[in-house]
């Protein structure tokens, strides 16, 4: 349940950032940036020490793919850093 709460967390941010009255608000909250990168960071790592869902080459059956939390938990995470730079020089450095 926790994880659903995360992940859906992530995804009203991503679409918040996805709107331009929100976004340059956004992209100066101080560690929102930063807590993503680790986040992906973290997740990367976590998916190299083990096979899990974070494994690049962990296959998953047609169920897992509808119901997993995790699955786009990445690319969700990739797209919140992505709109947090764009048009964003500070951010963009530090990425």
């Amino acid at each position: 349940q926790e994880a659903l709460v995360t992940i859906r967390l992530l995804d009203i941010l991503c679409e918040m950032t996805s709107n331009n009255g929100q976004l340059e608000h956004l992209q100066a909250s101080p560690g929102l940036l930063e807590t993503a990168i680790d986040t992906l960071r973290l997740t990367h790592l976590a998916g190299k020490q083990a096979v899990n869902i974070f494994t690049a080459t962990h296959t998953m059956t047609g169920q897992e793919e509808i119901s997993h939390p995790a699955v786009g938990f990445k690319s969700h995470l990739i797209r919140l850093i992505g709109n947090l730079c764009y048009k964003n020089k500070e951010n963009q450095d530090k990425v």
